[in-house]
């Protein structure tokens, strides 16, 4: 009785020890995916968070358009004479044209990434969009060499823009 209580025992222990085994192998095989999506989310999430600030935050100073490039310590379109939420002001993207330009040269861009505390590669587009739906670029900063990489992520908006009391409509393109 004795020993077949024992060989009961031992295959129970193995069937229990083969179904855990399987179960860690059949889990184990989405953790690339999972880690892989949680990445892609990451990016997303930087690229909308850097899209929240190019278009609802005024900078610093606030009125930084209107200040010298040394006393310029971030960069943020929002029209800070109406303080009203998607409206950008024409006179800090102009500002921002004639300091940094397109950003095509690296020093450029690295003044503009470290306004924007940003390590990462980014690029934007700020564009009017006409009465017939044609787009207009206004402004842009796209970096010297956009480094390929397994994750990108676009973020579109929607939005509108100040030129002295003349309030037109805009779209903002970030990519990371």
């Amino acid at each position: 009785m004795k020993a077949q209580l024992t060989i009961q025992y031992l295959a129970s222990f193995i069937f229990f020890i083969g179904l855990v085994i399987y179960v860690y192998f059949a889990y184990s095989a989405n953790i690339p995916q999972f880690i892989e999506e949680v990445d892609k989310e990451d990016v997303r999430s930087k690229a909308y968070q850097l899209s929240e600030v190019l278009i609802n935050d005024p900078g610093q100073p606030m009125n930084w358009n209107s200040a010298s490039l040394g006393s310029i310590k971030r960069i943020g379109f929002s029209d800070q004479n109406t303080n009203k939420t998607n409206l950008i002001s024409y006179d800090k993207l102009d500002k921002f044209k004639e300091e940094f330009g397109d950003c095509t040269a690296l020093s450029n861009f690295t003044k503009v990434q470290n306004r924007l505390a940003l390590s990462k590669f980014f690029s934007f587009y700020v564009f009017n969009i006409t009465d017939d739906g044609e787009r207009q670029i206004l402004a842009r900063c796209v970096p010297p060499v956009f480094p390929k990489t397994a994750i990108n992520a676009t973020v579109k908006r929607i939005t509108a823009w100040n030129q002295s009391g003349v309030i037109k409509l805009a779209e903002i393109i970030v990519q990371m």
